[in-house]
């Protein structure tokens, strides 16, 4: 198996030091994230649906759907005797180690060794990667997913029909680390047309057939497991049933937000930015020099790959042209999937003939997520990340065309990407805005804990439930802290507060810690 992936001496060394550097970066990380505490509410919810897998269900029954790989895997800590937050940061982790690994495998099928070193620490190196590195949230390790599944494809289509099998495999377990890896599934299949037409060899079908059944036994099982915890409900098709039919997302979400440009606005931002903050969401704020560098790299490189690459129009140039021009049309007004398929079918007939094929399929794994995420009006930077590899790609493609055209080492270039994107790995949590926000949920629990060891059998009422669950249990009760009328009549025998409650009477303010307030009833 291992022959396919043509590891040479060269590659041993450099995927010792991507394993090295990633390991060292995601333990870094691992340390930030739990000095600053879970500051994305779903990674309770992870926390939660783990913690139901070893059989205690704390409003978990409908959302265990969730994640259920990375959920079970933490779960396998928490059995351990290890319940912590920091386990879902190492489950996390591993998938970003993993994914690395598999993207410098990847990215060696279209460069030279150096190159695709440098892609691989570009990739890791990313502010927008970097934001969501170890914090136990699934888009990273959905990537890692996401970049396997690419390389089992193209070595089944060039190679060895028997990875389509393997590739389908990955496409399953990434289906349920997170469920919009489906959304670059038909860049894929365009991989394929391109090289093979639209009828299945006999070979690549019979293993394609003996993936499917692999798949869907595993899926069935999967399936199965969080229906049956979960007592019927599967809410996961919402997000793609909504980008399918039209609809938007809801007004009250805090990352509701109709700018449709909002990604690429922010690309920038997204490869190196100087000011982090939290506004419900990480904010990535000023890009670098770096992230302007880069941009230039990448724009001047793909001018002067277009120019060696010219060719004259032809009368069949309408087609593609007629498709992109009624793809910008249905953008926003139709469906996603519509404007998707227009796009893919567009880049079909511009790279069915073409020499350059591998770029085409890159520009449809981008366009396949950033037109559904861009149209949907829940907008979260990490909903970009998915594109990034394929971008990189053309990054590596920009450097080498520049190297082809100037007199220099072709190494100066990729050394200097790696030495700066390094520093950048290190260096980028000093971008963020000290704060104590996310801490404080955690010190607030431990304070009521601490002064209540039956904790557990006293009724607590909570203005965030879904993070206080994880820290206190399931005896708690929600109530939005601008509810006075709930709260005074409530039983409770402590209320914490994000903020000061005025004309409560049944209560009693004891103690205030950073901003939160902890009430307890009257005698």
């Amino acid at each position: 198996m291992f022959e396919e992936f043509n590891i040479k001496q060269k590659d041993k060394y450099y995927l010792l030091f991507i394993l090295i550097f990633s390991s060292i970066l995601v333990g870094y990380y691992i340390n930030f994230n739990n000095n600053l505490g879970i500051y994305c509410s779903d990674v309770y919810v992870y926390l939660l649906n783990a913690l139901y897998y070893t059989g205690t269900n704390i409003r978990s029954t409908g959302t265990i759907y969730l994640s259920p790989l990375i959920c079970f895997l933490t779960s396998i800590f928490f059995d351990l005797g290890f319940v912590d937050k920091q386990a879902i940061y190492i489950v996390t982790g591993a998938f970003a180690i993993f994914g690395n690994i598999g993207f410098y495998l990847l990215l060696k099928r279209f460069f030279d060794e150096e190159l695709s070193l440098t892609g691989t620490v570009i990739y890791s190196s990313l502010t927008l990667y970097l934001t969501w590195l170890a914090n136990g949230t699934l888009d990273i390790p959905a990537v890692a997913m996401t970049i396997w599944t690419a390389l089992f494809i193209i070595i089944a289509i060039n190679d060895d029909s028997k990875f389509y099998q393997y590739a389908i495999l990955f496409i399953v377990l990434g289906l349920f680390t997170r469920y919009t890896i489906i959304l670059t599934v038909p860049a894929f299949v365009l991989y394929y047309v391109y090289e093979n037409g639209f009828k299945l060899k006999s070979d690549d079908l019979r293993y394609i057939l003996k993936g499917i059944g692999i798949g869907l036994l595993l899926m069935i099982i999967i399936f199965s497991i969080i229906m049956i915890m979960g007592s019927g409900h599967f809410g996961a098709s919402g997000q793609i049933s909504n980008g399918i039919s039209g609809a938007q997302g809801s007004q009250t979400d805090p990352a509701y937000n109709t700018d449709v440009s909002y990604y690429v606005s922010n690309f920038l931002n997204f490869i190196s930015n100087s000011h982090t903050f939290i506004d419900g969401n990480p904010v990535l704020d000023n890009p670098t020099p770096l992230a302007f560098g880069v941009f230039a790299l990448l724009i001047v490189g793909m001018c002067i790959w277009l120019y060696d690459n010219r060719r004259k129009p032809e009368k069949t140039d309408i087609i593609p042209l007629t498709l992109f021009i009624l793809a910008i049309i249905s953008f926003t007004r139709i469906s996603s999937v519509i404007t998707t398929l227009l796009v893919l079918l567009g880049l079909y007939f511009m790279g069915k003939d073409s020499e350059n094929k591998i770029p085409y399929f890159m520009l449809a794994w981008i366009f396949s997520n950033i037109i559904f995420f861009s149209y949907y009006t829940i907008k979260v930077n990490r909903y970009f990340l998915p594109a990034f590899p394929a971008i990189i790609y053309f990054i590596l493609l920009s450097t080498e065309s520049i190297n082809k055209h100037l007199k220099i080492n072709k190494n100066i270039i990729p050394i200097v990407l790696i030495v700066l994107f390094i520093i950048q790995a290190f260096t980028f949590t000093l971008t963020f805005e000290p704060t104590d926000e996310f801490k404080n949920i955690e010190v607030v629990s431990d304070y009521i804990i601490d002064n209540n060891p039956d904790y557990e059998n006293l009724s607590i009422g909570v203005y965030n439930v879904r993070a206080y669950n994880w820290w206190l249990g399931g005896n708690l009760l929600a109530i939005e802290s601008n509810d006075i009328q709930t709260i005074d009549s409530s039983n409770v025998t402590y209320y914490i507060s994000d903020k000061v409650l005025d004309n409560i009477t049944n209560y009693t303010e004891i103690k205030n810690i950073n901003d939160i307030h902890i009430y307890e009833k009257s005698v």
